[in-house]
């Protein structure tokens, strides 16, 4: 049998002429005869599942059919031969449904291995009787796959594919900033997640880029060393343990003596240190909390109460919304549930005074809630007005695509500036402890801000910010000063050339000597700018022309916001050793939420219909989900 008609090889990647490897399972057989028999032996053994030849077109003819027939007597004796009968006019239905070939099946069998693992559905899916109307609906000629063939062919082959894909778009990276986070399923199961982020350099621009790099089942004691020697292992496998810059973990113990243990450099999550410095300010104001809290859960727990509440708003012309039960770990959910009470107070209080004394509520125990006080309703109010810039600086930071580590003293000063706007005689006694405590922590929490050499040089390096970016002077000075040493260590390709190419144009036999010795001080002086005597002079003057330059707008004349990575991809030739730090500083992301965001999409996976996947298939689902289909856009 021919390779071009045997549908068999369409399985097979072919390596030399004497052999072939599978693509499910990698394995190279031998074909040096050109014989399929290997092959389809390999398929029926290893793959069972897997279709190797085309399903025929419905009312295809089958190939025992007679051409014609042949008329008998009664006693059973030939009589005579009938010539054949005409077949029948072909339906259009047999032109409409074609039977798909090997590529079409597999390009349609990933994309529903697509839709499982990003949309969250169980494998079983495919034997669901009503996505089997579906799909014969849209396409009679696809059968789709079992669970079986799923979970145990599909799902690895496509995962391998993937990891090799996004091996791929990591050597792009000239330097990758980790983020880390470890979590428990449903199941009791820990995992550790690990995300990579870098600055991609393709068609002449820049962009952040990410990739997961693992999720992956880990049952040793979560203790730093053996974090640390797990991170080893990844980070070898990957083939990035020299390009590491930073890891961004939380402020958990193990986790920070994990990366020092490493000798990497840490820098804790921005976005939960903002988390401690907010709940620290909360328990200030506790006893107003407590009572929000009793009505939300009056309100969640008594249908009675809550459709009560509906008729209210409705009744008052206000928006008929849920109340929101906060969430101990999120600060962020308890300014949410006071600024939805407030957005609806008067009709809660209105019904609370009503269900109270329903016998119904009593029924339920939750008779016993008390209404704030116009004092108290005064505080709610208030901590929504100081709140809100952590609720909003909380959210810009936990981006992906855009550069945040360079914002982060900004965006401490500003936190400052916005506390410091109240006037105290105008406040609440709780809410003046509110602010207090909040200034506190922040002083406490990033005094040492400013001192760290990866924020600060991030900051210097953002053509948006610079020296403006700093809360103070004389650490952005000090600063500056650390930025010429790390320059003046850059060493460019381009410097080892440069004394070749001037033996070149000296030996040139165009030149004449003697004309020369006219211009020979002319090109000293030229050369003491252009080519300075060392490497710190050099790093000197590109620093301070780059400082010297404009600052860029935050915001176009359109409205849009400027990228920094435009700017520098416009400019990394101007400043070729500046650019070589810009892709170490920039890359940093300023929150593990990256990796909370793996966990968050990772509990949904995991859920009570799948709470039985194994560890491994748990690894391939996680990072298929994030990896798939991901591009820099």
């Amino acid at each position: 049998m021919s390779r071009k008609k045997s549908e068999i090889w369409l399985h097979f990647s072919e390596e030399k002429e004497s052999s072939v490897q599978c693509r499910y399972c990698d394995k190279k057989l031998a074909v040096g005869n050109k014989s399929t028999f290997n092959l389809i032996r390999h398929m029926n053994a290893k793959h069972p599942t897997q279709v190797i030849h085309r399903q025929e077109a419905p009312g295809e003819p089958t190939p025992n059919n007679t051409s014609g027939s042949e008329v008998r007597n009664v006693q059973g004796t030939q009589t005579s031969s009938v010539s054949a009968v005409a077949p029948p006019c072909p339906s259009v239905l047999q032109f409409l449904n074609k039977p798909l070939t090997i590529k079409k099946q597999a390009e349609i069998d990933a994309q529903v291995v697509a839709m499982i693992v990003r949309e969250y559905h169980p494998f079983s899916v495919v034997e669901d009787a009503e996505f089997k109307k579906l799909v014969n609906l849209l396409n009679p000629s696809y059968k789709p796959p079992t669970r079986k063939t799923i979970s145990s062919s599909l799902i690895p082959a496509i995962y391998r594919e993937t990891v090799e894909k996004v091996k791929q778009r990591l050597t792009r990276a000239y330097a990758v900033c980790l983020t880390m986070d470890g979590w428990t399923s449903r199941a009791q199961d820990g995992f550790i997640s690990v995300t990579a982020h870098y600055i991609a350099e393709e068609n002449n621009r820049l962009c952040l880029a990410s990739d997961l790099l693992t999720c992956t089942y880990y049952s040793e004691r979560h203790t730093g060393d053996n974090i640390t020697n797990k991170l080893r292992e990844i980070l070898e496998e990957w083939d990035l343990s020299i390009k590491v810059t930073a890891i961004v973990t939380d402020n958990a113990a193990n986790m920070k003596a994990a990366v020092r243990g490493g000798g990497w450099r840490h820098w804790g999550c921005f976005a939960h240190t903002l988390n401690l410095v907010a709940q620290s300010g909360l328990k200030e104001i506790q006893i107003s909390l407590d009572k929000v809290k009793a009505i939300v859960r009056l309100f969640r727990k008594s249908s009675y109460a809550k459709s009560q509440l509906n008729v209210t708003t409705s009744r008052m012309q206000l928006p008929i919304s849920k109340l929101i039960n906060d969430v101990p770990t999120r600060w962020n959910s308890t300014y949410e549930m006071l600024k939805r009470i407030m957005l609806i107070k008067e009709a809660v209080i209105a019904t609370v005074a009503v269900v109270k004394s329903s016998a119904l509520v009593r029924d339920e125990g939750l008779c016993n809630i008390d209404l704030l006080s116009n004092e108290e309703w005064l505080v709610v109010e208030e901590t929504i007005k100081i709140m809100e810039i952590f609720d909003i600086i909380t959210k810009a930071i936990s981006g992906e695509k855009y550069v945040s580590v360079s914002t982060i003293i900004l965006y401490v000063k500003q936190l400052e500036k916005h506390l410091n706007s109240f006037k105290f005689d105008q406040l609440t006694p709780p809410g003046q402890k509110l602010v207090k405590k909040l200034l506190r922590e922040l002083n406490e929490r990033f005094k040492e801000l400013e001192k760290n050499e990866l924020i600060a040089q991030a900051t210097i390096l953002d053509p948006r910010f610079k020296k403006f970016g700093f809360i103070s002077e004389v650490f952005y000075k000090a600063a500056v000063e650390k930025l010429y040493f790390k320059v003046s260590n850059i060493h460019l390709q381009s410097d080892s050339n440069t004394n070749n190419n001037e033996e070149q144009v000296q030996q040139s036999p165009l030149e004449n000597a003697s004309v020369d010795l006219l211009w020979k001080d002319f090109d000293a002086e030229v050369r003491m700018h252009t080519c300075p005597r060392n490497q710190f002079t050099s790093a000197v003057l590109e620093v301070d022309k780059y400082l010297g330059e404009p600052i860029l707008p935050r915001k176009t004349l359109q409205g849009k916001n400027n990228d920094p990575l435009f700017w520098w991809c416009q400019r990394k030739h101007i400043y070729p050793r500046l650019f070589q730090i810009v892709k170490t500083r920039l890359c940093i992301s300023a929150t593990s939420v990256p990796c909370e965001r793996i966990f968050s999409h990772a509990g949904q996976i995991v859920s009570e219909r799948r709470e039985r996947l194994d560890t491994s298939k748990i690894s391939q689902v996680v990072f298929l989900n994030y990896n798939l289909g991901h591009d820099d856009s």
